[in-house]
């Protein structure tokens, strides 16, 4: 019902704000996993590099908690984080308090692919809002919030 109250030029510019953000998501992967390609990531691929991420730089969580960061289950947690700790860049322990917890944390070339990845971020976000001015920049983090707001509540 609200389709037939939106106007012609309405639907043209929400479908050109789709493809918008379409394209942006898509590009910023690309840009992501060119960029991150290196020496310092080890052949990591971009979920492995968001897995480290989301361990963090010096953080020893549960592995529940990085899952729920992640938005992905405990057991496809357990597969990556086992194959990231073969290759010396996580650590898994047992909680001294609880011992039925398991703890994750970044060894020291873990944190190296998480500065990378922090740095890359950064970089990309510092380039993107460059010709912005100051007012635009507060107008664009104003709406992205609202957007991202929907798809978070959304996700759930």
């Amino acid at each position: 019902m609200a389709e037939a109250t939106v106007s012609s030029e309405s639907r043209q510019r929400r479908q050109r704000l789709n493809d918008l953000l379409t394209e942006t998501f898509d590009a910023i992967l690309r840009i992501e996993e060119k960029s991150l390609n290196n020496r310092i990531t080890k052949g990591c691929t971009i979920a492995e590099i968001h897995t480290i991420a989301a361990v963090g730089m010096y953080n020893k969580d549960p592995m529940g908690l990085v899952a729920g960061r992640l938005g992905v289950t405990l057991a496809t947690l357990t597969t990556a984080i086992g194959k990231l700790e073969k290759r010396g860049l996580v650590v898994r322990e047992r909680d001294q308090e609880d011992h039925r917890r398991v703890l994750v944390s970044l060894t020291k070339e873990g944190r190296k692919i998480c500065r990378a990845h922090d740095m890359f971020h950064h970089q990309m976000v510092d380039g993107a809002l460059s010709e912005l001015s100051e007012q635009e920049e507060e107008v664009f983090e104003e709406a992205l919030s609202k957007v991202k707001r929907f798809f978070d509540e959304r996700a759930q």
